[in-house]
């Protein structure tokens, strides 16, 4: 009986721990700044499922913003010493920078430009060469090139590090350059590869190489690091939606076929991808500075045939949504065309509104996405979407050949951005994303031909189709709808 008694006890002060928790969350919620539609579906889970509720959001839906004292000295130090080692490849770039500025002042891409260098990215800088891959076997098999030709160091950076036939490979190729005394880093995001195996990761820590999981603290297990960064020798980078697995290349075993954008780039572009790493390298435990030695070199102030690219950057902790708003400055300013390629769509208000803006203004507004999706829940939420840009203009297009898996957008067939974000709220507000814009018209027609070629392997969703979706499949797309913030 005593036994019981304390029991009865000890649940009674659980569930009050739980009310008073419970309670505080939804004080919380109630006087927070963001999204009205986040805090409303975060009320519901609490209310609804106040046990799960409360574990949930302690867990990942906090407004916990990475802006911590220790994250502030470390983003200054890597600033300054950016700042330092920056002022030479800057400086041999400020005349490109200046005319491909110039060039933008008549087209739909000078706002952008401007937003993207005020909202905290890069100047416009010199690529000395792009190359556009649309299947993982190109791109992996020039990677590991690269990598067999590495010199100095070798810097990766996936939210995915899986452990298979590609992974072999490369591992093979990073201990050789690993006995050649070539400096290798690795970072990987902790929450997302906790299911793969680290033993190969392990062998390269055994063998010299600096491997390091972000955002493993209780505090941060909602972030990802979504970029997926290949730096070699300060020269050469690799940027996409690929991660490091065979599923990229050959579509592992769920899909036929995988369908996914990434680019090489050469010259001053690689920079910004070098500060990237290393203010992401400190956060995550690393020491080491970012010496001069990582960056490109200083080249001739007008290189020849150089295409102009700007890099954009946002995270929970960057002041502004620069990537998010960037596609809605691209949206906005469009004259013909906004051609989409994203595997998940789950826009927040401000860029949903953009989009229908666009399209009954009298834009060619194309969404292509998922037709086989790899997370079915995420489909049916995007489907009171799919309506409500149905009913503006836009058209949408599920890809069915396999994964969809890209991140891009082609704007009037003379410009275009690709990169790690995808449109969903995650992508947008919470990872740390990388994203590419291209003032190049020759590489965007190249890019948009791969669009018409895309559509052949897609087939369209229109108003009829969601009209034809039952009335308990619409009422389950809504329920969902309302926990979109959360996905």
């Amino acid at each position: 009986m005593p036994v019981a008694i304390a029991l009865s006890g000890l649940q009674i002060a659980l569930v009050a721990v739980f009310a008073v928790a419970a309670f505080g969350i939804v004080v919380a919620l109630l006087t927070d700044d963001r999204d009205p539609t986040t805090v409303i579906a975060w009320l519901l889970v609490v209310i609804l499922l106040p046990f799960v509720g409360v574990v949930l959001y302690f867990f990942i839906g906090r407004n916990y913003r990475r802006e911590t004292p220790l994250r502030q000295r470390i983003l200054g130090e890597v600033e300054a010493e950016a700042a330092h080692v920056l002022s030479p490849v800057y400086d041999s770039c400020a005349q490109f920078t200046t005319e491909a500025e110039a060039a933008l002042q008549d087209t739909s891409a000078r706002k952008l430009a401007a937003m993207g260098r005020r909202a905290g990215g890069s100047p416009i800088m010199p690529a000395t060469s792009v190359e556009l891959f649309t299947s993982g076997g190109e791109k992996f098999e020039a990677l590991l090139a690269d990598l067999r030709g590495a010199r100095r160091h070798i810097h990766l950076m996936y939210l995915i590090w899986e452990r298979d036939e590609l992974t072999a490979r490369v591992t093979e190729v990073l201990l050789e350059k690993l006995r050649q005394d070539v400096e290798v880093r690795i970072l990987y995001d902790f929450v997302t590869s906790l299911t793969f195996s680290k033993s190969e990761l392990r062998l390269l820590a055994r063998s010299g190489a600096q491997v390091k999981a972000c955002f493993r603290r209780l505090g941060e297990i909602n972030y990802r690091n979504h970029m997926k960064i290949a730096l070699v020798d300060g020269e050469v980078v690799y940027t996409g939606g690929m991660n490091m697995g065979q599923e990229y290349i050959d579509g592992g075993r769920r899909f036929a076929r995988w369908r996914d954008t990434h680019v090489r780039l050469t010259g001053p572009i690689a920079a910004p991808f070098a500060i990237l790493f290393a203010a992401l390298w400190r956060l995550n435990g690393g020491r080491e500075e970012l010496a001069a030695g990582y960056l490109p070199q200083p080249g001739p102030s007008r290189p020849e045939g150089a295409v102009p690219v700007q890099v954009l950057h946002s995270s929970v902790a960057t002041p502004f949504k620069s990537i998010r708003d960037a596609f809605i400055v691209a949206l906005l300013e469009a004259r013909e065309s906004v051609w989409i390629q994203t595997p998940y769509f789950i826009p927040d208000e401000p860029l949903l509104t953009a989009m229908r803006t666009a399209a009954l203004a009298g834009t060619d507004v194309r969404l292509m996405t998922v037709g086989v999706p790899d997370k079915r829940f995420v489909l049916d939420a995007a489907h009171p979407y799919y309506r409500q840009v149905l009913e503006s203009g836009c058209r949408v297009f599920q890809y069915t050949a396999g994964f969809l898996h890209a991140k891009t957008v082609t704007v009037d067939g003379r410009w275009c951005v690709i990169g790690t974000c995808n449109w969903d709220i995650r992508s947008l507000v919470l990872h740390e994303e990388v994203s590419c814009a291209f003032y190049d018209e020759t590489f965007a027609r190249k890019h948009a031909e791969v669009f018409r070629e895309d559509l052949g392997s897609c087939r369209e969703f229109t108003l009829e189709d969601w009209h034809a979706l039952g009335r308990g499949e619409r009422a389950r797309d809504s329920f969902l709808r309302l926990f979109s913030r959360l996905l």
